[in-house]
This record gives C-alpha cells, structure tokens and sequence, in this order.
C-alpha cells in the first residue's frame, strides 16, 4: 500500500461495482486474525458466547449460523477485530471511495464447514426496499440506497464464494435476473462474474449489485470478513436502532475499541434512535 489509490480502481469500482487488492491488511495481520476468526466461531458454536440481535454475552446456546455478528464485542475476547477497523491499509482504500470522515458500519465472519451446502441464492442488498418493483421503483431504490458506505469482503483462506453480475448496481434488471431474483435464485446468469480471492486479498464491492454466495463444492472451509464503513456527515439525521445492531448499545462495548473505532462508534450511537 504506497500513494494514492490508482484511478482506474476507483472508476472500476463505480462502473462494475467492485476491486479486488492485496494490500488493504498486512500480512502479519491476517495470520493473527485466522486464529481470532476460529476462536470466535468456536465460541458462539460451543455456547461459550451467545451472539444475537438483542446481546453479546456469555454461557449462551449454541449457533449454527454461518455469519457472525458481533465479533468486536468484548465477550468475545478478540480485540484485533476491532484494530482492523481503523488499520492504515484498510482505510487508505476506504478513505478513497468515502471520505475521511466515517463512523461505524458493521463487521461479521463468515464461517462455512466445506461440507455444508451453502448458496444464498440472486440477491440485492435492498433490505426492507421493494424488490420485485417497477423500472421506475427500482431505479430510483439504486439511486438512492447505500450511497454513504463502503462494504468489503477479506478473504482469511482462499475464496471463490461470492459471485455478481458486473454493472448491475447501474440498471434495471433483464427478465432472465428478474426471475433470478424472485423465483429461481439458484438460475445461471450468464454475465455473472466468480470473485475469486487468495488468502489476504479484499474485495470492496457495491451490494446494489446483483449478487450471491455459493461456496465451491470442492472448497474445504468458508472463513472471510465482512465489513463496513459509512460516510459521516455533520448534519447526518437519527435513524431507527436495527435489531441486529442493539446489542451495540452495551456499555462495554465502546470501551474494548481502540481510540479511532471508538470515534467511529461515538459517531453511529449519536444517531441511534434507540
């Protein structure tokens, strides 16, 4: 990581919706972040953690899910996490798509045994938005949604998980995506593109994308980050608290970050309408 981000990953980020580098964490980071990364899946699986939408505590039942949520909690006892929020490498690239002003986000693992079928099916990130509207509906969803954050997958093995259909962010869907993304989710779509990442490498992509997870047949394990920063603004208005993100609200939450995470999260709770 030296200089400025290049030009053409930055206008191949707004026309196709994604880049992919190697330098966004240092190596020595990854090889501490595997073992953080197994330890909290170990946790949550055991019951030794019980990670939901309302807290992060302690002698809880067990998880079968795939993505973890929550993994900066103190509970957890993996404050790396948390350091890699506000890492250099990280924020060089984030700063050059957002802006230097950011609060926080989320951040999650992706944990899948080779063994599992695990394929999310077509999707976007619309959340709560309509998702079988109109060109006009979801044209104007695109223009509006997710516009103020930056999200990225880091891959701690190799990945081929995710795959998106390059561009998409930008139009209204075809027929042939339409029923992708309303009947058959599992449907080929021929201009999709395999994301494939080696161990350390980043992809900071645009969820408006049309997009899906589908862990290679072959693949022995899924185990990646998932993150997000937001663009933030002085005259930003309150937002409803999300569910997923109550258990944040936790004192003990703010004082396990390091000092620019805690910026970060002094700057997403003064907007929570709890």
């Amino acid at each position: 990581m030296t200089g400025m981000v290049p030009e053409e990953l930055i206008t191949q980020y707004h026309k196709e919706g994604y880049f992919i580098v190697d330098d966004a964490i240092a190596p020595e980071m990854v090889e501490r972040m595997i073992p953080a990364a197994r330890s909290a899946n170990a946790k949550v699986r055991s019951g030794a953690v019980v990670s939901s939408p309302d807290r992060i505590g302690t002698d809880g039942p067990g998880d079968t899910k795939y993505d973890i949520l929550g993994v900066i909690a103190p509970e957890f006892g993996e404050p790396i996490f948390a350091e890699y929020l506000c890492c250099p490498p990280l924020l060089h690239y984030v700063h050059a798509l957002l802006g230097t002003d950011l609060r926080l986000g989320w951040m999650a693992l992706f944990v899948v045994p080779g063994q599992d079928k695990y394929d999310t099916g077509w999707h976007r990130d619309f959340g709560k938005e309509e998702r079988n509207g109109s060109e006009e509906v979801e044209m104007e969803i695109l223009g509006r949604l997710r516009k103020n954050l930056v999200k990225w997958h880091m891959a701690l093995v190799d990945d081929a998980c995710l795959w998106l259909v390059p561009g998409s962010h930008l139009r209204y869907r075809t027929e042939q995506e339409h029923e992708a993304l309303t009947n058959d989710h599992f449907a080929d779509l021929p201009e999709a593109r395999q994301i494939v990442l080696k161990k350390g490498q980043t992809v900071f992509w645009n969820g408006n994308t049309i997009h899906r997870g589908c862990l290679p047949a072959a693949a022995p394990e899924r185990l990646a980050v998932m993150g997000a920063l937001v663009r933030h603004l002085p005259d930003d208005p309150p937002e409803p608290l999300e569910d997923r993100f109550r258990w944040r609200m936790a004192d003990s939450v703010r004082a396990a970050l390091p000092p620019e995470t805690q910026l970060y999260y002094d700057r997403w709770r003064q907007l929570q309408l709890a």
